[in-house]
């Protein structure tokens, strides 16, 4: 039986075989938008998210939650502009859709302790995700909402250099920084959640190429006790929880997962996150996203070698369900489209259940 795309990814987030592993993309390629839809987006808008994700035969999006995400969200707002946490950004092409932070309003607990806390409850917030669900009645996908973990709401509060040595020099002042920021994504998140999303996404990186942003002991000092009320109060509204996290962050998994996160984002290929690994550790209690080489592959590849990989991640991680395929970040400018449509392509035509060794 043919499952919609909403169906799919409840299937692989609950670990069963639906009809056919889910496809998604994280869209950041204009060119993409421009031989998809006919035109480049101008901000990373939910419709064109939604539009263009239909056309391609994608089964769900991730739909960040208005003035939270790392997103401009208003199309008059200069080339330079400070946002409602008082962060500053500069827009640049080459970066689009996330702007580049230039100053940072906060920069030690005195003050924090005068920071004002924008209201999560405000109503345009959730018009994206609005969008999103109300463009999904008629094509069945799923809509999966997506707020900033967090740590890199911390972070980037303060800047990450000053936040790292605050863990050491007012570690107190860490404490009360985390809890407020996760407090807002909660609120966020639950709030989505009453709109309708099918899951929550928080996005939190925690790693770089080579390794963890910090040692084992400090990730569990400050952020796991915060990953964990995320992960109790999700679970205790009935919402699936997912983890995006960029870079190699092998020694931090176990923490993550025994904090009660349910699926992990993106699993990139150029950090030594193997796929096989995780699944083989973690797949009866994580739904693994991605992990299609965006750096190398996508961008200098050809599409038999697309076509490659992808059979090869099928193989390892789509079994008993509780995966969905896409690129180990996102799809960006960088990437021929003819590589873009390999990935879909190649998931649908080795990605059916039961899934065959090829």
């Amino acid at each position: 039986m043919k499952l919609s795309g909403r169906e799919r990814l409840l299937h692989a987030l609950h670990h069963m075989e639906g009809d056919c592993v889910p496809i998604f993309e994280f869209l950041y390629s204009r060119p993409f938008y421009k031989e998809v839809l006919g035109y480049e987006p101008t901000v990373y808008d939910a419709e064109s998210i939604v539009k263009c994700s239909v056309k391609v035969g994608y089964d769900f999006v991730i739909i960040p939650m208005g003035g939270v995400s790392g997103f401009s969200a208003k199309e008059d707002s200069g080339n330079v502009y400070t946002d409602e946490w008082g962060i500053t950004y500069k827009k640049d092409p080459s970066t689009w859709p996330i702007d580049a932070i230039i100053d940072y309003p906060v920069q030690d607990g005195s003050d924090w302790r005068r920071f004002k806390m924008p209201d999560p409850s405000l109503p345009e917030r959730y018009h994206g995700v609005r969008t999103a669900l109300s463009l999904r009645k008629e094509h069945k996908m799923g809509v999966i909402g997506n707020v900033r973990g967090p740590f890199s709401a911390s972070w980037m509060l303060f800047g990450m250099d000053t936040f790292m040595y605050l863990m050491f020099d007012e570690p107190e002042t860490v404490d009360e920084v985390l809890t407020s920021l996760t407090d807002f994504a909660i609120a966020g998140g639950l709030k989505m959640k009453d709109e309708g999303v099918d899951a929550i996404l928080f996005s939190d990186d925690y790693g770089s190429i080579t390794q963890p942003l910090m040692s084992p002991a400090q990730f569990k000092r400050f952020i796991v006790p915060q990953i964990s009320r995320l992960c109790t109060a999700f679970r205790k509204a009935n919402i699936p929880i997912i983890m995006h996290s960029d870079g190699n962050i092998q020694p931090l998994l176990e923490d993550c997962v025994n904090s009660g996160i349910q699926g992990l984002h993106p699993m990139e290929r150029g950090t030594d996150m193997d796929i096989a690994k995780i699944k083989k550790l973690y797949g009866d209690r994580l739904c693994l996203f991605g992990n299609v080489d965006n750096k190398n592959l996508l961008t200098r590849g050809t599409p038999a070698e697309v076509e490659e990989q992808v059979k090869e991640i099928l193989r390892v991680a789509a079994p008993g369900g509780g995966h969905c395929l896409g690129s180990d970040h996102s799809i960006h400018d960088d990437i021929p489209n003819e590589n873009v449509f390999a990935i879909y392509d190649a998931g649908r035509k080795y990605g059916c259940y039961p899934i065959k060794p090829v």
